[in-house]
């Protein structure tokens, strides 16, 4: 009996290492009864030297700091739904002195019907091209200003999407608080609408190479009672009888947008314009102003899903009835793909001239792992 006790003593000694070995190596069983459930993430780790660039960099320090940092939980369920809920541990381009959570992407997907998937939560509304591009794919490591600045990013909301004539078309709309990420409110008893139509309008060869020609449009339009942190660029001031601007828009904008993609073996061409008009309820800047900008890409694999070169240029005028104010920016990149975009380094060299002021000089370096 005693020898028996032993060997029972010896079994579980060496049983225990082994769980805990399991435990330390994120063995997880998922609380639900879903049949998929996959976590990772995203890292991209940078430096920047040179310059200050467009209005987006705060001074020309030069410094190392994390891009974006993300974790992500994605799932099905046998009953045709699916989900993503994803935190953000570092996502701006702005000094920060504390980083913490926030929540990037947080929805619930019906997906019984291709052509009338039925999302709600928080995630991108249905505006812009390069701005519904995922982040980690991009071929430059930072969106063109009129994207950053024109497009409506995460909202909290609901929208209907499908392909239709076997994913020859697309289509997404939705209606969205308007009053932008994680904020779990509306400012007012309207709703942000948006839509977004594209469509593939030629597939053949190229050049002895298989391509495909796409074009898409998209347009919103709101009415917001506050809607705050806006760029100081566009002059927004809600409470004129105080010294102070505050940079938040109350009144009416609408949106609008056209793009186009061409893709021909190893090149892709991509281009975007987008204007909006804005009717600030204060008057201020004006009783009714608007923005705009373009984009042009073209983009080439050097060396086969291997070694990309990059060239972009862009516009963005924030007020267009002003003569002094636009930001033109060149861009000239190199990507090289040693694992494709889950293990990838960037270099991206940033000329922008801003009216009334000195040329700027800004280079950009990125390592990028997806987990």
């Amino acid at each position: 009996m005693r020898r028996r006790s032993l060997v029972l003593l010896l079994l579980c000694s060496l049983a225990v290492p082994t769980c805990l070995t399991a435990q330390s190596l994120g063995v997880i069983k998922p609380g639900g009864k879903e049949p998929t459930l996959s976590i990772g993430g995203l890292l991209q780790v940078q430096t920047e030297v040179g310059d200050r660039g467009d209005s987006r960099w705060a001074n020309d320090n030069d410094r190392f700091y994390l891009r974006r940092a993300r974790l992500n939980a994605i799932g099905k369920f046998l009953e045709e739904f699916d989900f993503k809920l994803e935190m953000d541990l570092a996502g701006t381009l702005a000094n920060t002195s504390g980083l913490r959570a926030q929540l990037t992407d947080g929805y619930v997907n019906w997906n019984r019907r291709p052509d009338a998937n039925i999302r709600i939560g928080q995630f991108k509304a249905p505006f812009g091209f390069e701005q519904l591009y995922a982040d980690p794919r991009l071929f430059t490591m930072e969106r063109s200003l009129v994207n950053d600045r024109l497009t409506v990013s995460r909202q909290l909301g609901m929208q209907v999407n499908g392909d239709l004539f076997e994913k020859r078309l697309s289509y997404a709309v939705g209606a969205f608080n308007g009053n932008g990420v994680n904020n779990n409110f509306n400012d007012d008893d309207r709703f942000l609408m948006a839509g977004r139509l594209s469509g593939v309008l030629w597939q053949g060869r190229l050049g002895g190479q298989s391509a495909s020609w796409s074009l898409g449009g998209n347009a919103y339009s709101s009415e917001d009672t506050n809607i705050g942190a806006q760029p100081a660029e566009f002059g927004f001031d809600s409470t004129p009888s105080t010294p102070d601007w505050d940079n938040i828009f109350s009144g009416k904008r609408l949106g609008t947008g056209i793009d186009t993609q061409l893709q021909a073996g190893r090149f892709d061409f991509w281009a975007e314009a987008l204007r909006t008009k804005w009717e600030p309820a204060s008057h201020k800047p004006s009783a009714s102003f608007e923005s705009d900008g373009w984009y042009a890409q073209g983009s080439y694999y050097v060396i086969k899903d291997r070694l990309q070169v990059v060239l972009k240029a862009e516009t963005f005028d924030p007020r267009t009835e002003a003569d002094d104010d636009s930001t033109d920016t060149g861009t000239a990149g190199v990507n090289w793909y040693l694992k494709g975009h889950d293990l990838k380094l960037q270099v991206d060299y940033l000329r922008t001239r801003i009216e009334n002021q000195d040329d700027q000089d800004k280079i950009l370096a990125r390592i990028q792992v997806i987990f």
